[in-house]
């Protein structure tokens, strides 16, 4: 019994180790901002352009957040990486974005995010929608 616990928790160290990549950056700030709706998480991954407009939404958004409204449903967000562009010191993801909300309703954006390496830590720098 112990080693399933110990191959579990080797298994989980494991995926979680390095997360300082640029797909992995901007993997979780799509997890955080669209599929979660957390800025402040998304926020956390960001710097420059980016980080001013996160800061600007949510200066915008406090009056609704402070109120505690639960949000009944959140829409199903799936996405998919439909292109890359790479270099040396920054590398820009773009991803097609499905949003399904409650019955059929479906709709889709795609979504650029640049990704930049500063001070040894991979941030998003941008991001926009189309």
């Amino acid at each position: 019994m112990k080693s399933r616990y110990l191959l579990l928790l080797i298994l989980l160290i494991l995926a979680c180790s390095n997360r300082n990549t640029p797909q992995a950056v901007s993997e979780d700030f799509i997890y955080n901002y669209y599929q979660q709706a957390d800025q402040a998480a998304a926020l956390r991954l960001s710097h420059g352009l980016a980080a001013e407009k996160l800061e600007e939404e949510i200066a915008r958004v406090s009056e609704v957040r402070s109120l505690d409204q639960q949000i009944d449903e959140m829409p199903k967000i799936e996405y998919e990486l439909i292109g890359t562009e790479e270099e040396p010191t920054h590398v820009l993801f773009n991803y097609r974005l499905t949003i399904k909300n409650r019955g059929t309703t479906t709709h889709t954006r795609n979504v650029i995010i640049n990704t930049e390496q500063i001070d040894g830590q991979w941030k998003v720098v941008n991001f926009d929608e189309y």
